[in-house]
């Protein structure tokens, strides 16, 4: 698309309007194809209960990887384990889709799931229905390290990364 605003001696580009792209030209520019959400969390403690991190969703788009990492190791155990859950709570708070896998792929479980390595990345399964992915601009996702049992050792500077593709 040309330039047709005078600015000075530069032109503005049509694209953006108040200082902001519509979703249409994000997907087509080459500004922004997608975004990337990480933050990092609190020490997941040993004792049963609930690490829970927040994330916004700057813009609509799809979920198509997450990522774990941690300071510390943590052994596979069946009895004294994490489980990582994604749930899209919606712009209200309110809401309850799974944006994880409920499988124990998302678990530190000996059986089916795998210990942490320190400094190491863990991807983790996202849920296999492809609308549990969407989110919508201002979405308030909340990350949680489930503990059940306790666990053999605390877990450091958690962080998590979320990568989305933009609608």
């Amino acid at each position: 698309m040309p330039n047709t605003q005078a600015i000075g001696v530069a032109f503005s580009d049509q694209a953006i309007i108040n200082g902001s792209l519509d979703s249409a030209t994000l997907v087509n520019s080459n500004v922004r194809s997608g975004f990337t959400g990480a933050q990092q969390g609190a020490t997941i403690a040993v004792a049963t209960g609930n690490n829970d991190v927040y994330v916004v969703a700057p813009a609509a788009g799809t979920l198509n990887a997450a990522w774990f990492s941690g300071v510390d190791a943590l052994t596979a155990s069946d009895s004294n384990y994490i489980t990582f859950s994604i749930t899209n709570l919606a712009t209200t708070g309110s809401g309850t889709t799974a944006m994880l896998a409920a499988t124990d792929a998302n678990t530190t479980k000996a059986t089916g799931g795998t210990g942490l390595s320190a400094n190491a990345r863990r991807v983790l399964t996202l849920n296999g229905t492809a609308a549990n992915l969407v989110v919508a601009a201002g979405d308030r996702l909340r990350i949680r390290a489930a503990v059940t049992g306790t666990l053999a050792n605390t877990v450091t500077f958690p962080v998590y990364s979320l990568q989305f593709t933009v609608a």
